[in-house]
C-alpha cells in the first residue's frame, strides 16, 4: 500500500512537472514570435475597404455635423482678430474644400503662425517624398522583386506560394540571391539622393520663411527680438551691473545702451499662487454642483477635506465646502500681498535679460555668445515670457547636469524595459486563446463566456495600448522639465525627441527583430554546450539571414498599418472625443463658468505628438522601401490625405501654444536623415544576407554623404536661421525711436508671480440673485446701510457688497472670444500676441489700467461680458499686489452666520500678517487703519470689508 501510494505521488509529480514544461515550452514559443500574424490577399482587401469604409462614413457624418457645431470644428474663427482673419467656411456639407485649396502658405504666414506652417510644410514634404519613391519603388523595385523571385529555384520548390492567397508576398525578396541584389543598391542611392534635393530644396525655403518672420512686425515690434537670456550666473555677477559686464566681455562693440534686469527671488510666490488657483477652481466646481438649480437648492450645503497644503486644518474632518474654499482663497490672497511686497531687489538670482537697442545687435552678441560660457554663463536669445519654465532658470548647474543624467537613465531603463509589457500585451490580451496553452484551467472559463472574453479581448489590448501612448507625452514632458529645459519650446523638441527613439525601439526594433533575437540566443546557447564557444559556433546561428527573414516577414504587416493610418487621420478632423466629451458635460454634469469659456477656446496643437507620429511612419516606410515596395504608394496615399486634413485643423481648429517661429526645422531635419541611414543599413543588411559583403560595402559611402550633407546645410542655412545680424530699415527707426525703457525690461522679464493677475472666482449669471442668501445678506437688505446684492447691473462693474466677491458671468457671455486677451484663457489657447492681439496686453503689469474693477475693462480691446461682486480678500478684484481693488475686514462687526456653517469648525492658529485697509465708511473722507491679524481669528475675518489701497 505505502509502494503503492509512492508511485502515485511520484507520477503525479512527473505529470505536474510535464505540464509545468509543456506550458514553460508554449510561453517561450509565443514569446518568440509575439507578433506574427498570417497576412494574406484577404487581410490586406480587407484592411483596405474597412480603413477606406470607415472613413469615408465618418468623413461624411462629419460634413454634416460640421455647420452646426462651429464652437468644436471651427473656433478659430469666432476669436481671431481683424488681421489673422481666415476665410469664412460656407454652411454646405463640402464649403470647407474650397478655402483650403485657395489659401497657399503665402496667405497663412500671418495667420496661423510659423510653427504650423513649418508642420504643413514637413506633410507636404513627405507627401513629394513618397510620390516620387512611390514611382520607382512600383515601377523599377516591384517587377525586380517579382521576376528575381519567380526565376528562384528556391521559390520553384517551396509548396506555400498561392497565388490567389498571398500574390503580394512575392514583391519582397523572400527567394531572392545573387546579382539582383544591385537593384537595391542602385534604389537605395536614388532614394537618399532624392531625399537629400527634397531636404535641400525645403532647407532653403525655411531660410526664406525665417528672414520673412523676423521682418515681420510682430517680430520686430516684440521685447524678446532684441533681448538675451543670461542663467546660470556666478554670485559676484548677479546685478544689472554684473550683466552688462558679462556682455561686454564678448568681442562684440558695445556703447553702453544696453538694459539689463537681474531675476529677484520670489520665494514661495509660485506656490501659493498654485494652490491659490486651484482653491479657486474648487470653489468653483463646488458652486457649480451647488447652484445648479439655483431656485432649488439641495437641502444641505456641500461638504469637502481640507486642502493637504492647509496644515492649520484637521486633514481627517470635513467643513463647509463653500465657507471653507472662500476663506481658503482669502488667506491665500493675504500671504500673496505679503509676500508680494516683501521682494527685495538685492535677491538676487541666477538668472537675468538684457536688452539692445536694436535687433541687429541682440543677434550679433547672441552669435558671438555660441559655444561661449563667459564667467560659467549660459546665454541665448530670449524667447517669450510665456516659453520660459522659470523654476529651470534657478536651478544650480550642478543640480541640472546630474537631473540630465538621471533623466537619460532613466529614459533608457523606460524604454527597455517597456518591451516586457509589450511582449504580454501582444502576446495575451490580443489572443486570449495564448493564455489557454499557458494555463490549460483557463479553457473551460473561456469556453463558458466565450462572448465575454471575445468584448474584452476586442477591447482591453487596444484600450491599455492608447492609455499607455497617451501617457507617454505627459511623462516625457516631465521628464525633461525635471532634466532642466529652460523653456518650453526646447522641451517640446527634446519630448519628440524621446518620442521618436522610444517608438524605433519598441513598435519597430524589438516589434521585427525579437523573436529573432530570441531564438537566435536560444540556438546559440545549445550549440555552445555541445561544440563549446568560438567564433565558427557562434557564424553557425546565421543572424544576419535570420534577420533578413525577419524584415521580410514583417513587411506586410506594415502596409495594413499604415493603411489603417488613414482612419486615424479621419478621426483627429472629427474630434469626436471633443464633440462628445462636451456634449455630455454640458447636458449631464455641472460645468464651472470657467469651464465653458475654455470649451470654447481653441484646442492648442500637440506638435510633439505628430512630429514624432509622422516621423515614425516615414521612418517605417523607408526601412520597407525596397522589401515591401507596395508601403511606399500607401504611405504617400497617407500623406497626401492628412496634410489636406491637417491644414484644415491648423486653419480652422488647433492653435500653436507658445510660438516658437518655426524653429522645429532643425530637429525634423535630423530625424529624416536618422531615417534616411537607418533605411541604409537595411538595405546593406539584406544586400549582404542575400549575396556578399563586398556589394554591401558600396553602400557605406551614402552613409559619409549623409553626414557631409549634415555638415554642409549646417554651415550654409543655421547661421541664417537662427540670427537676422543684417538689421533692416524698420529695425532701424525703431531703435531710434521707441528704444525699450528698462521698466518695461523688468516688467516684461520679471518672474510672472510678481504681477500675474489672480483668478476670480466664477460664477453662472442665474445664480446671481442668491448670493447674498449664500453667503449673508448684504447691509442694504437688513437696513444696516449698505449696498444690497440687487443694485448691481448687468454688463457692468459690480458694486462692492460685504460678501466674497465674484465675478458673475452670464450664459449668453461665457464664449472665449470675450475672454481671449486674459492670460488665465489666453496664454493656453494661443495667446501671447500670436492669434489675439497685441502680446503686452496678455502680460499683467504692475500698475493697474483705468477701470481696474471690471473684468473686462482690465484688459485693452476686451469687451465687457459681466460684473463683479465684491471679494473678502486683499485681492478680491482679481488684481494685482501693487494695485488697488481688493477688500479687508472692518473692525468691530460681527458676521453673520450661516446656519451650515459653524465658525469653530474651521478655528486656525492666529496668524501674525499686518495690513492696512481703507475705512470709506467715514463720512469726511477715507481713514486708514493698520490692524493687527491675530486679534481676528480666520472665520470671523470675511465678511465685512472696505477697499484696500495697494499702493500704500
Amino acid at each position: 500500500m505505502g509502494g503503492d501510494s509512492c508511485q502515485i505521488t511520484n507520477g503525479w509529480s512527473l505529470i505536474k512537472r510535464t505540464a509545468g514544461e509543456d506550458a514553460l515550452n508554449a510561453f517561450l514559443s509565443l514569446v518568440q514570435s509575439p507578433f506574427k500574424q498570417a497576412f494574406t490577399t484577404d487581410a490586406f482587401i480587407a484592411s483596405l475597404g474597412s480603413s477606406i469604409g470607415i472613413s469615408a462614413l465618418i468623413l461624411a457624418g462629419w460634413c454634416v455635423l460640421r455647420p452646426y457645431h462651429s464652437v468644436v470644428y471651427a473656433p478659430k474663427l469666432r476669436v481671431a482678430d481683424e488681421k489673422r482673419s481666415l476665410p469664412p467656411v460656407g454652411k454646405g456639407y463640402f464649403a470647407w474644400i474650397a478655402p483650403l485649396i485657395k489659401c497657399h502658405e503665402s496667405d497663412l504666414v500671418d495667420k496661423i503662425g510659423m510653427d504650423a506652417i513649418i508642420f504643413l510644410r514637413f506633410m507636404r514634404l513627405c507627401r513629394t517624398l513618397f510620390f516620387f519613391l512611390g514611382i520607382l519603388g512600383c515601377l523599377i523595385m516591384i517587377p525586380v522583386n517579382v521576376s528575381c523571385n519567380m526565376k528562384s529555384p528556391a521559390f520553384k520548390a517551396t509548396a506555400t506560394y498561392k497565388p490567389d492567397k498571398s500574390w503580394f508576398m512575392i514583391m519582397a525578396p523572400n527567394y531572392t540571391w545573387g546579382e539582383c541584389m544591385w537593384a537595391h543598391v542602385v534604389i537605395a542611392y536614388l532614394f537618399t539622393f532624392i531625399l537629400m534635393y527634397l531636404l535641400w530644396k525645403n532647407y532653403r525655403e525655411v531660410v526664406t520663411l525665417r528672414k520673412l518672420y523676423f521682418e515681420s512686425p510682430e517680430y520686430v515690434d516684440s521685447l524678446h527680438a532684441r533681448t538675451l537670456m543670461i542663467w546660470d550666473i556666478p554670485g559676484s555677477s548677479r546685478s544689472d551691473a554684473g550683466l552688462s559686464t558679462i556682455v561686454n566681455s564678448l568681442s562684440v562693440p558695445a556703447d553702453g545702451t544696453e538694459k539689463c534686469s537681474i531675476g529677484r527671488n520670489v520665494k514661495e510666490l509660485p506656490e501659493l499662487i498654485e494652490m491659490h488657483g486651484r482653491a479657486v477652481r474648487r470653489l468653483e466646481k463646488v458652486l457649480a454642483k451647488y447652484l445648479k438649480n439655483p431656485d432649488r437648492l439641495p437641502a444641505t450645503k456641500p461638504l469637502c477635506k481640507p486642502d493637504k497644503e492647509d496644515k492649520a486644518m484637521n486633514q481627517n474632518m470635513k467643513v463647509d465646502a463653500i465657507e471653507y474654499y472662500k476663506q481658503r482663497i482669502e488667506e491665500l490672497e493675504k500671504q500673496i500681498v505679503i509676500v508680494r511686497k516683501g521682494i527685495d531687489d538685492r535677491d538676487a538670482m541666477p538668472y537675468g535679460f538684457v536688452s539692445f537697442p536694436t535687433i541687429s545687435r541682440a543677434h550679433i552678441t547672441a552669435k558671438a555668445a555660441r559655444h561661449k560660457h563667459p564667467k560659467g554663463t549660459s546665454m541665448q536669445l530670449a524667447t517669450k515670457p510665456q516659453d520660459i519654465i522659470w523654476q529651470n532658470l534657478n536651478r544650480a548647474k550642478a543640480k541640472r547636469k546630474w537631473n540630465s543624467l538621471i533623466g537619460h537613465v532613466l529614459f533608457v531603463l523606460l524604454s527597455v524595459l517597456y518591451v516586457i509589457p509589450n511582449i504580454l500585451i501582444a502576446v495575451f490580451l490580443s489572443n486570449l486563446n495564448n493564455i489557454s496553452l499557458v494555463w490549460p484551467a483557463f479553457t473551460p472559463h473561456l469556453a463558458a463566456n466565450y462572448r465575454i472574453y471575445t468584448f474584452v479581448q476586442g477591447f482591453l489590448a487596444p484600450t491599455i495600448t492608447s492609455i499607455i501612448y497617451l501617457l507617454l507625452p505627459v511623462l516625457m514632458r516631465r521628464l525633461s522639465a525635471w532634466q532642466g529645459d529652460i523653456t518650453k519650446s526646447s522641451r517640446e523638441k527634446h519630448v519628440t525627441h524621446k518620442l521618436y527613439v522610444f517608438f524605433i525601439l519598441n513598435n519597430l526594433i524589438m516589434f521585427t527583430l525579437f523573436g529573432t533575437f530570441w531564438s537566435s540566443v536560444r540556438d546559440l546557447i545549445t550549440i555552445v554546450d555541445a561544440n563549446g564557444f568560438s567564433w565558427t559556433t557562434v557564424t553557425e546561428v546565421h543572424l544576419g539571414d535570420r534577420i533578413a527573414v525577419a524584415i521580410f516577414d514583417v513587411s506586410s504587416f506594415w502596409i495594413t498599418y499604415l493603411l489603417q493610418r488613414n482612419l486615424g487621420a479621419i478621426l483627429d478632423l472629427a474630434q469626436l472625443v471633443s464633440l462628445i466629451g462636451k456634449s455630455f458635460s454640458i447636458h449631464f454634469l455641472s460645468p464651472t463658468p470657467r469651464e465653458k469659456i475654455e470649451w470654447t477656446a481653441p484646442p492648442p496643437f500637440d506638435y510633439a505628438s505628430y512630429y514624432n507620429y509622422f516621423l515614425f511612419y516615414v521612418t517605417i516606410a523607408l526601412c520597407f522601401a525596397t522589401v515591401q515596395p507596395l508601403v511606399l504608394p500607401v504611405a504617400f496615399f497617407y500623406f497626401l490625405l492628412d496634410s489636406f486634413l491637417k491644414k484644415y485643423t491648423l486653419m480652422y481648429v488647433f492653435v500653436t501654444k507658445v510660438e516658437s517661429g518655426g524653429t522645429f526645422w532643425r530637429m525634423i531635419f535630423n530625424r529624416l536623415l536618422f531615417a534616411t541611414g537607418l533605411f541604409i543599413c537595411v538595405v546593406a543588411l539584406i544586400v549582404w544576407s542575400r549575396y556578399n559583403g563586398r556589394t554591401a560595402c558600396t553602400l557605406f559611402p551614402l552613409l559619409v554623404i549623409l553626414i557631409l550633407f549634415k555638415i554642409y546645410c549646417h554651415r550654409t542655412f543655421d547661421p541664417e536661421i537662427h540670427y537676422h545680424i543684417r538689421g533692416s530699415d524698420r529695425d532701424s527707426m525703431l531703435s531710434a525711436n521707441n528704444f525699450n525703457r528698462k521698466d518695461r525690461l523688468d516688467k516684461r522679464y520679471s518672474h510672472p508671480a510678481l504681477h500675474r493677475n489672480l483668478l476670480r472666482p466664477m460664477v453662472n449669471g442665474k445664480a446671481e440673485h442668491m448670493m447674498a442668501q449664500i453667503f449673508g445678506n448684504g447691509p442694504g437688505r437688513d437696513g444696516q446701510g449698505g449696498i444690497g446684492m440687487d443694485s448691481m447691473q448687468h454688463g457692468k462693474a459690480g458694486k462692492k457688497v460685504p460678501i466674497a466677491g465674484f465675478e458673475v458671468v452670464q450664459e449668453e457671455d461665457m464664449d472665449f472670444a470675450n475672454f481671449k486677451n486674459r492670460a488665465e484663457f489666453g496664454d493656453d489657447h494661443g495667446g501671447g500676441g500670436i492669434l489675439y492681439g497685441d502680446e503686452h496686453s496678455i502680460m499683467g503689469t504692475m500698475t493697474p489700467p483705468p477701470g481696474f474693477g471690471s473684468p473686462a475693462s482690465s484688459r485693452p480691446g476686451s469687451p465687457v461680458i459681466g460684473h463683479q461682486v465684491a471679494m473678502a480678500s486683499p485681492l478680491g478684484t482679481g488684481g494685482n499686489a501693487f494695485s488697488g481693488g481688493g477688500y479687508f475686514p472692518v473692525v468691530g462687526q460681527a458676521p453673520p452666520r450661516s446656519p451650515h456653517f459653524a465658525p469653530a469648525s474651521l478655528h486656525r492658529p492666529e496668524s501674525p500678517y499686518d495690513y492696512t485697509y481703507t475705512d470709506h465708511r467715514s463720512e469726511t473722507g477715507s481713514v486708514t487703519h493698520l490692524l493687527n491679524d491675530q486679534h481676528h481669528p480666520a472665520p470671523y475675518r470675511s465678511h465685512y470689508y472696505e477697499e484696500y489701497r495697494g499702493d500704500r
